[in-house]
């Protein structure tokens, strides 16, 4: 008899570990595939490519900081 508690608690704990794996994936997913591609530009010192968002623009294009717009700019 005890052998048989004992069976169905680990049935139950391996249901449990399951069901919680499985519903933690499914909520992953969709936040991932909801995230649109970003425009991605190259600043205009250093050749470096990053999201239009996080650019700094300036007169003669697009930098990934302020002190690289300053050194291209003057």
């Amino acid at each position: 008899m005890k052998y048989f508690i004992l069976l169905v608690v680990l049935a139950g704990v391996i249901w449990w570990l399951r069901t919680k794996r499985n519903g933690s994936d499914k909520t992953q997913e969709p936040s991932s595939q909801s995230q649109n591609p970003q425009t991605m530009v190259r600043c205009a010192h250093c050749d470096l490519h990053l999201p239009q968002s996080d650019a700094v623009e300036g007169s003669l294009g697009v930098y990934c900081s302020a002190s690289h717009r300053l050194a291209k700019e003057g």
